[in-house]
């Protein structure tokens, strides 16, 4: 698993991109698919940080916004960040039947 350049997250799962554009604004993006990505933005100041998951971009550049999570405290915001890319590439490994996802591996 890669490491994580925040101070905040340890690692995220391989496969995925960490895009630090700087300390409040981060996006982990998902390298077989780039329309798919964990937005973490803390522009607005403490206290008011989104975490958006980006389901897919349509043709027009528009992005599938899942649900944003707003009104977050930082340490909040990661933590559920964390959460929504592990879950989202848990589901994607199952969906593409990844053994690591579907309870076929071999012990």
């Amino acid at each position: 698993m890669p490491e994580s350049e925040t101070e905040e997250i340890d690692y995220f799962p391989s496969g995925w991109d960490e895009k630090i554009h700087d300390e409040y604004y981060i996006e982990w993006v998902y390298q077989e698919d780039q329309t798919i990505f964990i937005r973490l933005d803390g522009t607005m100041g403490e206290g008011e940080y989104t975490v958006s998951p980006i389901t897919g971009v349509n043709t027009d550049g528009e992005e599938y916004v899942t649900k944003p999570i707003s009104g977050l405290e930082r340490g909040e915001a990661f933590d559920i960040a964390a959460s929504l890319i592990y879950s989202v590439n848990g589901t994607i490994g199952r969906v593409n039947e990844e053994s690591e996802f579907t309870g076929d591996i071999d012990q």
